[in-house]
């Protein structure tokens, strides 16, 4: 028997459900339903174009896509979530963990009216209206495998109605992460995995390895 939660999602949400996959559950992801209520996984992609490269990601790992990894780069205050296969966000400062596993709402409900109550089955927290508060976003642009390891680009989704000097991190553009195929063990429960952010001489990109958590190892921001 699996120790684990398969996840099904058939899909009651209308609009950008990128704050929902970006946070997505410490459980394998099966399948996706009713695509064609929301908007294409990535932007600037038709819905048919964005399943396809969702879907070489999930080929290329099945059991990481979009599974979510927390790390802080102390030397520069920043801390990035990895949504793997899928995208990568990097905040200014230093987030705490549980803010940054609640879903943002960029979503809006499958029903809709003055009598409908929004509330979900899930941890949610509020999406910026306003772009120049957000956080970097990066959406997945390549991936490559080859002896049990695969290294995944992003790149930056810059925002349309900010101006230049109030765009976060304007100057990062790349994202590159590391990480081992991730296989499930029959009997075994999953625990998120660690990352480290690998020191930089460029403030255009940034490099993530993902890594397995050492015993007694947590996930945690530092002073």
């Amino acid at each position: 028997m699996w120790a684990v939660a398969f996840y099904y999602h058939q899909i009651d949400l209308h609009g950008d459900i990128s704050g929902f996959l970006r946070a997505h559950p410490l459980a394998p992801l099966v399948s996706l339903h009713h695509l064609d209520n929301v908007y294409p996984l990535y932007p600037g992609m038709d819905r048919a174009k964005a399943v396809e490269h969702f879907f070489r990601a999930a080929n290329a790992d099945p059991a990481r896509i979009v599974q979510q990894t927390v790390c802080y780069d102390h030397s520069r205050s920043l801390t990035a979530s990895v949504a793997w296969g899928y995208s990568v966000q990097v905040f200014k400062g230093n987030v705490l963990l549980p803010d940054i596993l609640a879903v943002q709402k960029t979503f809006v409900p499958w029903r809709r009216g003055r009598n409908v109550t929004d509330v979900f089955m899930f941890s949610t927290k509020h999406y910026p209206r306003d772009e120049c508060k957000r956080a970097a976003l990066f959406f997945l642009k390549s991936i490559s495998s080859g002896k049990g390891k695969t290294e995944s680009n992003y790149s930056r989704q810059l925002p349309q109605k900010c101006l230049p000097n109030l765009i976060q991190l304007r100057n990062m553009q790349q994202i590159k992460v590391r990480s081992e195929l991730l296989h499930l063990v029959p009997g075994k429960a999953l625990r998120r995995h660690c990352c480290d952010i690998v020191p930089s001489s460029s403030e255009t990109t940034m490099d993530i390895d993902i890594r397995k958590c050492k015993d007694g190892e947590l996930i945690a921001m530092h002073s």
